[in-house]
């Protein structure tokens, strides 16, 4: 008498889409009912079909499981908490009076607060299986940016890749490349300019990539001090220079070094959990305002009038400058996110939006911007290194 797992999901979970057991049971007894648990969690029991089988949908258990914050720094650094390890577990009770039997419990499974966005799933799952072969066979980063196209920055702009080893089952050291790339045409390629050693299966390594949290213009002004920088490439890597060693695809920026009288950096929380940057260098404005409610008293203790209650509220109107068809794409996925900032010096202040305009793609190559109107949510301040 034995308990099987006939469905089950891939390693790597993500915890905003189904997550599916079926299970089938050999037991002769009846009435049977199958447990189902996120170990350590909680779960439920099911009653057996008339072939004993029974399937269970963890999504709900697997919510809010992964607290870790997205990471900000300066310097790269492995997520401890991220993705999250989980198992499950399942038991027959049978008969009557009921009895337990051995318990089942699963291998280790990777779970990230992630979800596949709406945009992406039919496509996606034409092409790959799940989320982990993607990962393992395509060099992708932790992020839905198009990765064939220039990403605008600021010089004083922060920027990010994060990467999950998915290939290779032993520790593998993780490196960051850097090309440059002048107005001139002129190339140049530093190997190895950081790293993270011992990056283990299932880890996720954090990278910043602004311009100048990597010292870029360092680099730049000391190869060729009388040449202007254009663009600079970022590629991850595992040992000696070599093509095949490398581990991610090229994430490129384009410098912008010209003046803005407000731009506006926002944050969000993007579909693989972790943070992403857009920069909002169009037209700005921003209206503050406080609204009161007043209380009529008796006059005694109180004066005859008195204001109880003040709302403020800061609407911000910001535009994102140009961007391709497959950046708005992208900005369209990030707007699905239930946690986003705007990214003020070295602190993150919660916003929510009000209204988003977004425009309509057409075939052929043209040049677009959306508009985004939002208020501070006031709630809480982060602040980052």
């Amino acid at each position: 008498m034995a308990i099987t797992i006939t469905q089950k999901p891939a390693e790597l979970i993500l915890a905003n889409q189904p997550v599916t057991f079926t299970l089938h049971s050999s037991i002769s007894e009846i009435p049977l009912r199958i447990l189902g648990a996120v170990y350590g969690i909680g779960g439920d029991s099911v009653q057996a079909d008339g072939q004993k089988n029974a399937s269970f949908e963890f999504s709900d258990y697997l919510k809010n499981l992964t607290t870790q914050k997205g990471k900000t720094g300066n310097t790269p650094q492995a997520y401890s908490e991220i993705p999250k390890h989980i198992s499950f577990i399942f038991q027959e009770i049978a008969g009557n009076p009921p009895q337990n039997y051995a318990p089942l419990e699963t291998e280790t499974y990777l779970l990230l607060d992630a979800y596949m966005p709406k945009s992406k799933r039919q496509s996606f799952y034409y092409q790959y299986a799940n989320l982990l072969s993607y990962l393992a066979t395509s060099k992708y980063c932790l992020s839905w940016w198009p990765v064939n196209e220039l990403k605008r920055v600021l010089p004083f702009q922060k920027e990010c890749i994060n990467f999950m080893q998915v290939r290779s089952l032993t520790p593998i050291p993780v490196q960051l490349d850097l090309s440059l790339r002048f107005t001139d045409g002129t190339y140049l390629f530093f190997q190895d300019i950081v790293r993270l050693n011992n990056v283990a299966y299932g880890t996720i390594a954090y990278f910043p990539t602004g311009y100048s949290q990597l010292g870029v213009g360092n680099y730049a002004s000391n190869a060729y001090p009388d040449k202007t920088l254009l663009s600079y490439s970022v590629t991850l890597s595992s040992g000696s220079y070599n093509q095949d060693n490398n581990i991610s695809h090229n994430y490129s920026y384009l410098v912008d070094f010209g003046y803005y009288q407000n731009p506006r950096i926002l944050v969000f929380k993007n579909p693989f959990g972790l943070y992403e940057y857009l920069l909002c260098t169009g037209s700005s404005q921003q209206d503050n305002a406080i609204k009161t409610e007043t209380a009529v008293t008796d006059g005694q203790a109180l004066p005859d009038k008195l204001n109880w209650k003040t709302t403020r509220s800061d609407v911000v109107k910001v535009n994102t400058g140009f961007m391709g068809a497959e950046q708005i794409h992208w900005l369209a996925d990030l707007l699905e996110s239930t946690e986003t900032f705007e990214l003020i010096g070295t602190l993150m202040h919660p916003i929510v939006f009000r209204d988003v305009e977004l425009p309509v793609i057409h075939t052929g190559i043209f040049q677009y911007q959306a508009e985004l109107e939002y208020e501070y949510a006031y709630s809480e301040i982060t602040e980052i290194g």
